[in-house]
This record gives C-alpha cells, structure tokens and sequence, in this order.
C-alpha cells in the first residue's frame, strides 16, 4: 500500500515533460500528445507514405476545423496550419490573416510509414485555431493519404473524440 500512495506521489509531483503522452490508434494510424506548459505537443504516424494530419473541433463537423497536415518529401518535412472552410476546401491560416503557429517542426518518412511532430500553443489569437484546454473534449480528426499533394483526397479520415 505504502508503494501505491508514493508512486501516486511521485507521478503527481513529475512535471508535464516527464509524464507520458496520451495515445489514439484507429484506422492504422496513431496520434499523441502531451501538454507541456502553455504548448501541446503532438506526434502523427501513419503506417504510408504520404500526408498525415489531424485537426481540432468543438463540433464533430469538418466546417471550421483546425487542421494540421504534414508530409515529407525527400529529406524536406512540411508542416502546415490549416482551416476548413467547408468540407472539401481547406486554406493555408496564412493565406486567410491569420498566423501559423506551428513550431518545433519535424518529421521522418520510412518504409513503415509516415511520421511528424510538432507544437502548437493553447491559445492563438486569431478566428482559426481552436483554443485547447486542459481536461477539456474536442473532436479529434484524424487522416492520411498515399499521395504527398494535399489536395489528393484522404485514404483513411476518422473523427474521434479526445480529452486533452
């Protein structure tokens, strides 16, 4: 009993690095994340070649989510900050005023698929990112395709919904 209650101690005393990521597999692909201070760190893999991404709700609808999508082309990784406009027609934040807020960009792509990490922070001030909270339930979109061009349509494309 006395190793219970100090394992509990000792877990609730590591900080937010140490602790372990949380884990979704559906459809061959894998998504995690972590929060680490005011950032969420996530990693994708999908088990092809091709772009992987996930995106972020408050609703289980494709119209106005964060998407996230990356691919890697020889040693090049790209990682970009998306909004879905409307299903079938989603745009670079960049493009749309506002900021990309992705950083700590990385990626590799390997016979046993494809795999990207990167952080975003909580909160983003501007109309297309979702503002993430701790404990709190999103909608987890989740896909990948064969194809490195974003516009192919996705192989697999699943929503989810998480807790972060």
């Amino acid at each position: 009993m006395k190793t219970i209650i100090l394992g509990a101690l000792l877990l609730a005393t590591l900080p937010a690095q140490a602790q372990s990521m949380k884990t979704i597999t559906k459809n061959g692909m894998t998504v995690q994340w972590k929060i680490l201070g005011d950032s969420l760190q996530m990693s994708l893999h999908a088990p092809t070649p091709g772009w992987v991404a996930v995106g972020f709700n408050t609703s289980d609808q494709l119209q106005g989510t964060h998407l996230i999508m990356g691919h890697v082309v020889g040693k090049q990784v790209h990682i970009e900050d998306r909004y879905i406009r409307r299903p079938g027609d989603h745009a670079l934040i960049t493009s749309l005023g506002g900021s990309d807020a992705l950083y700590d960009k990385h990626g590799t792509e390997t016979d046993v698929g494809t795999t990207l990490h990167f952080k975003l922070p909580l909160r983003t001030c501007d109309d297309y990112h979702i503002d993430l909270q701790p404990s709190k339930s999103y909608y987890l979109l989740m896909a990948y395709s064969r194809e490195d061009d974003f516009e192919h349509h996705s192989m697999m494309r699943t929503s989810i919904k998480i807790i972060l």
